[in-house]
């Protein structure tokens, strides 16, 4: 200001540099301010757009990468599995098969797949044993001939059964004795060759069979399966072919808790030169008292030994 308190007075030019220089100082200010206010809604957008996902790609790795970024394909629908066929039912046929053996012996080979296990009877010209097929349904045993038409037939549980035929002409040469039972009932047959008495080498019994392999001496035959429901057994007894040697045979029945009290029932079986037959056997067995005691029956085959002769 002037001494006499007055604005000294300026130039019109320089007012209006001095206006010019405030009004650009307010327009930046002003700018400043609008960039500050704006700078947040930049960065939110900034954010917004900042990729979810980030695949890390690796030298040499560009196919695995674009694999990954590429969007997971589901699995594909496995093909239905066709069904399988169903088992096929077993063969049933069953077959018999008879063969000559040494001694005037039947061998039997039986094959019945569809009868495994089977408790079966064994039926030849008045002899009926049991015996019992194998899990495959299998079964080889022997029985001694009775007569030329060597017909054996096979009995299964169902009722059916399997016949065969094999002529055995030396039978024809030969006598037999035999005996049959069912269950407990148990008989023992003894043949004292030439004199001999019990326990002595010419004692045939279940405790020595003799020589199957040849008649000449005479033999014992042990028919029948024991471990079947409801066994039929028997012993069947070949005399010698030596017309000089002597045979006496007894059947022999032991009073046990089994068998005393009641009557024993059984068979003998007769086969003289190929001629088979068959008679009851009935046998009053003492009280439970003398458990322990035998009875002997002495006479059963003295009807053949006269034929024989």
């Amino acid at each position: 200001m002037t001494p006499s308190g007055k604005l000294p007075s300026l130039p019109l030019r320089r007012i209006a540099r001095v206006l010019a220089v405030l009004a650009i100082a307010l327009a930046a200010g002003h700018l400043v301010q609008t960039l500050a206010a704006r700078k947040p809604v930049h960065q939110v957008q900034a954010a917004a757009k900042t990729p979810v996902k980030i695949v890390q790609l690796s030298a040499g790795s560009d196919d695995a990468g674009l694999a990954a970024a590429r969007p997971v394909q589901p699995p594909a629908r496995p093909l239905a599995a066709r069904p399988t066929a169903a088992p096929a039912a077993p063969i049933c046929t069953t077959t018999l098969d008879l063969l000559q053996k040494p001694g005037a012996l039947i061998g039997v080979t039986l094959k019945a797949p569809c009868h495994d296990g089977e408790r079966v009877v064994l039926r030849h010209a008045g002899l009926a044993v049991t015996a019992k097929t194998d899990v495959d349904g299998k079964l080889t045993t022997a029985v001694p001939a009775l007569s030329i038409d060597g017909t054996v037939d096979v009995l299964f549980a169902d009722g059916s059964i399997a016949s065969g035929n094999i002529a055995v002409p030396e039978v024809q040469l030969l006598h037999r004795f035999g005996v049959q039972w069912q269950g407990p009932d148990a008989f023992v047959l003894h043949s004292f060759q030439n004199g001999a008495d019990y326990g002595q080498p010419g004692d045939i019994s279940p405790e020595n069979l003799g020589e199957a392999l040849t008649t000449a001496g005479g033999f014992l035959s042990l028919v029948g399966d024991a471990s079947v429901a409801n066994p039929l057994m028997a012993q069947v007894y070949t005399y010698p072919t030596d017309l000089t040697a002597s045979a006496d045979v007894v059947v022999e029945a032991a009073v046990t808790g089994a068998t005393c009290g009641h009557d024993l029932l059984g068979e003998t079986l007769m086969s003289l030169r190929g001629v088979a037959s068959a008679n009851d056997l009935t046998l009053a067995m003492p009280d439970c008292g003398g458990i322990g005691d035998f009875l002997v029956l002495k006479n059963l085959a003295t009807d053949m030994k006269i034929a024989a002769n």
